[in-house]
């Protein structure tokens, strides 16, 4: 069965929106400020932000009829 899921990309859109207003009042953060691995910063956080908005290009990008698989010009590290 061949199915197309890419309107799952509001879905991640609605998420990185809601995430954006509660790191932008810094609600919940000090909690997590308390623990090792965020000790020196909340990078973590921002690392998982922009996998998720390359995911949304790589959803948005299926949507358009010449996607082959081939997927964004985002340079993997």
């Amino acid at each position: 069965m061949l199915a197309n899921h890419t309107s799952v990309a509001t879905l991640f859109k609605r998420i990185v929106s809601q995430y954006d207003r509660l790191r932008k009042r810094n609600a919940f953060l000090e909690q997590y400020k308390k623990e090792a691995p965020f000790a020196d910063g909340l990078g973590e956080f921002d690392e998982a932000r922009t996998v998720v908005m390359d995911l949304i290009a790589e959803y948005e990008s299926a949507e358009k009829p010449d996607y082959a698989g081939g997927g964004t010009d985002i340079e993997e590290n």
